[in-house]
């Protein structure tokens, strides 16, 4: 499945990019899409994968083993052995050196072994499916991960865009007040120092409107980044501010009740104390005896010449039928010692569960508190940001009409600059926090 997301996913982009058209996404389509083909998520399903196949080794520890060897022996000189004269009616004290075999020997045999019972294994295995669940476990809190850096990402390129619409909007507006006063000064009823106060400003927003673009530029490769695309993969953010504000603003989003069973930290916490119990009774098996049992077949050649393959020479068989207990008895405390580690390890990942699910609550807390706080301040400052741009509006009616001077001209516009910047930073804050808090409550 995600071999062919993947494949999806590229056949588009070249397509989009060959035909020079951009890439429409929403937030919820850009996560959608992070999760199929981020980094992080790939890098996590192959360590999920990995994982599984760790279960099919251990797995196969049970199974019947078979095992070919054959080994060649070239003996360049024989060994000699001593036999007492003694035997054969010779001087006693004496020996005769004598050599038994042949120079060439080959030895080929196959052997199969059988795991019959050993309690390390049982314990073993059901620890490595266990093992699974918490990769699985993991690559949940990383999908989590992915889409609030996601969102995250796709709110730094909205702003930016919004950041750079609005100071087009200021230069639009800027120019218009500039020619008018231009032409008063031109007709001679309006200062110099108007028109320089004026180009000013619109130098300064010139210089905005530049950074903007670069740190827009910057932020959409960021998040095509995250997505998992080509950084020059032309991209289109379909989703409004406003459109993502409202979206759970409600008491009753503020009021719900988080789902803390399945949260990623509270499922990891519990698979950790799962392992930790497993290892405990692996390692309490290990006072059990193992048993298996085994049988090997071989065939010998033994010769004066290099020629095993002579059919004329004989080979020698030899069969093994067997069984091999293994009983352990002393071990000088060293299983007591491991029994003693798992033991303390389960008590540590008992107090570590409880910690998450009271850093949970806590959490829930916090990030409830902290979106109510930017949805108060966001809507100050819609209203703060509405404000500023009647006064720039009365002011520049003023100022068109001789009543009021380039200071207080000034002074408007630097305000609606100052309450647009909140804005976009009011915006950001509310947006994070609702990310926030959406993590706390386990809404992904």
């Amino acid at each position: 499945m995600m071999i062919r997301n993947m494949c999806i996913l590229t056949l588009l982009s070249m397509s989009l990019a060959a035909s020079g058209q951009s890439l429409p996404l929403s937030l919820k389509e850009a996560q959608a899409m992070a999760i199929d083909s981020s980094y992080a998520m790939r890098d996590s399903r192959f360590n999920t994968e990995k994982k599984i196949m760790e279960v099919k080794e251990v797995l196969a520890i049970g199974f019947p083993q078979i095992n070919g060897n054959v080994e060649y022996q070239n003996f360049l000189q024989l060994p000699v052995s001593l036999i007492p004269n003694d035997f054969n009616g010779g001087t006693p004290g004496t020996f005769t050196e004598v050599q038994f075999g042949v120079p060439y020997n080959l030895t080929a045999s196959i052997t199969a072994s059988q795991l019959i019972f050993d309690g390390t294994y049982i314990v073993g295995l059901k620890a490595s499916k266990t093992v699974v669940e918490l990769s699985r476990n993991l690559e949940g809190k990383t999908a989590q991960q992915i889409k609030i850096q996601v969102a995250e990402a796709y709110h730094t390129a909205l702003l930016a865009e919004e950041n750079l619409k609005l100071l087009s909007q200021n230069l639009e507006n800027i120019n218009k007040t500039l020619g008018d006063a231009k032409a008063t000064y031109e007709a001679g009823l309006a200062e110099e120092q108007d028109v320089d106060q004026l180009l000013l400003n619109k130098n300064q927003i010139e210089i905005n409107i530049s950074n903007s673009r670069r740190f827009l530029d910057i932020a959409t490769q960021t998040l095509n980044f995250v997505i998992g695309l080509r950084l020059d993969m032309p991209i289109v953010l379909t989703d409004k501010i406003e459109t993502l504000v409202s979206l759970n603003n409600s008491p009753e989003y503020l009021q719900a009740e988080p789902n803390y069973e399945t949260h990623p930290d509270m499922l990891l916490a519990k698979s950790n104390l799962e392992v930790g119990q497993l290892n405990l009774r692996g390692q309490k098996a290990a006072y059990y005896p193992s048993l298996s049992a085994f049988f090997t077949h071989q065939q010998n050649a033994q010769r004066n010449s290099f020629n095993f393959a002579s059919g004329n020479e004989p080979w020698f068989p030899a069969t093994i039928v067997g069984a091999n207990l293994k009983v352990p008895i002393w071990s000088s405390f060293q299983r007591n010692a491991r029994v003693s580690q798992a033991e303390i390890g389960v008590r540590q990942n008992t107090m570590q569960l409880e910690q998450t699910e009271e850093s949970l609550k806590l959490e829930v807390t916090r990030a409830r508190s902290n979106f109510d706080n930017s949805l108060k301040t966001w809507n100050n400052q819609k209203q703060s940001i509405a404000l500023a741009q009647k006064i720039l509006n009365n002011t520049s009616v003023k100022y068109s009409e001789g009543i009021a001077g380039s200071f207080e001209l000034n002074v408007a516009q630097s305000q609606l600059l100052t309450e647009q910047s909140r804005f976009i930073q009011a915006a950001f804050d509310l947006l994070s926090a609702k990310q926030q808090l959406d993590k706390a409550l386990n809404t992904y």
